[in-house]
C-alpha cells in the first residue's frame, strides 16, 4: 500500500482555496487537512462544508481532518458551542476526525492533579459530540514546556480512564514527539501523524517553536524518516499530514516544487513502510 501523504492547509493560510487545492494536486498528495482557524478562510470565513467538499471531490482529494479544536480540556459552555460548530463542519465535509489541542500556554496555572482531572472532563464532555456525528477525536499531545498534555502517554491513559476508545484515536506529530523527549509509541491507538522538519542547529529541542516547522531535507534534526519508519513497521495504514509553520515555507515562490521534492525525499526513505 502506498504511503497516503496529506497536506495541513499551514502550508500556505495565504492562498485562497482553489489555489491550495492546486498546490495539493500538484504535490501528489492523497488528502488535505482543512483549518478551523485561520481568518477569511474556509470555515472562519463561512464558506459552506458542500461546497469546500465539493472543489476537493473534483480534485480527488479526501479530507484527512479538521485541524482543531484548541484548549478542549478547558471546558466551558462557550467551548461546547465551539466544539459543534467544528464537529458538525467536519462531518459535512466527510472528514474522519477532528484534531483536538490542549491548553498549552505556560501561565495556565494548573497544577498536575488539575491538568488530569480537565483533560478527562474534556473528553467525557466531548465525547457524544462526536458520536452524535460520527467523527472521531484526534487527541495530540503538544511538546512544548506549558502544554497540559505532552507526551502520548499521557493521552492514551486519560482516554482508557475515561473509556474513550470508541471516540478518540491518537494524532501523533513527529515534531510534538521529538521536542518532549517521548519514547513511547502506541500505533495500534494513532489514527493520524503530522510531520514537519527542523534544519536550524542553534536551540535545543524545548526551546524550539512552531514557526521553526519547516519541510523535511537531509538537514532535518527531528528524525522524520527513523520515526516513520516505527510507525510504518508497527502497523499503522492512515494519513501522514506534512504540518509546517514556517512563514519562509508559506511564502516561498517554489513552495510547490519544494513540498513535492519533500514529499519524494521522505517517501523514498521509506519503501518498506508502504
Amino acid at each position: 500500500m502506498p504511503i497516503r501523504f496529506a497536506l495541513n492547509r499551514t502550508c500556505a493560510p495565504q492562498l485562497a482555496l482553489d489555489e491550495f487545492i492546486q498546490i495539493a494536486m500538484a504535490a501528489g498528495v492523497h488528502a488535505v487537512e482543512i483549518r478551523n482557524d485561520i481568518e477569511g478562510r474556509e470555515f472562519a470565513d463561512g464558506t459552506p462544508a458542500a461546497e469546500v467538499k465539493a472543489r476537493l471531490d473534483a480534485a480527488g482529494l479526501a479530507v484527512a481532518s479538521v485541524n482543531a479544536l484548541q484548549r478542549f480540556n478547558e471546558w466551558t459552555p462557550e467551548r461546547a458551542k465551539e466544539a459543534e460548530a467544528i464537529i458538525a463542519y467536519a462531518a459535512a465535509l466527510g472528514a474522519p476526525g477532528v484534531v483536538l489541542c490542549p491548553v498549552h500556554n505556560e501561565d495556565h496555572g494548573w497544577t498536575g492533579a488539575e491538568a488530569e482531572r480537565n483533560l478527562r472532563d474534556g473528553l467525557r464532555q466531548l465525547r457524544p459530540i462526536l458520536q452524535a456525528h460520527g467523527v472521531t477525536g484526534y487527541v495530540e499531545p503538544l511538546g512544548m514546556k506549558g502544554s497540559t498534555m505532552k507526551r502520548q502517554d499521557m493521552a492514551v491513559a486519560a482516554v482508557t480512564d475515561i473509556d474513550g476508545w470508541d471516540a478518540y484515536e491518537l494524532c501523533y506529530d513527529t515534531f510534538q514527539f521529538f521536542r518532549c523527549g517521548d519514547t513511547q509509541l502506541f500505533p495500534e491507538r494513532i489514527g493520524l501523524a503530522h510531520m514537519s522538519g527542523i534544519s536550524r542547529g542553534d536551540l535545543g529541542p524545548a526551546e524550539l517553536t512552531e514557526p521553526d516547522r519547516g519541510l523535511i531535507f537531509i538537514d532535518d534534526r527531528v528524525g522524520n524518516v527513523a520515526q516513520l519508519r516505527s510507525l510504518f513497521a508497527a502497523g499503522y495504514k492512515g494519513f501522514v499530514s506534512m504540518e509546517p509553520f514556517s512563514p519562509a515555507v508559506q511564502q516561498d515562490p517554489d513552495l510547490m516544487s519544494r513540498l513535492r521534492a519533500s514529499l519524494e525525499y521522505v517517501g523514498a526513505l521509506l519503501p518498506k513502510a508502504a
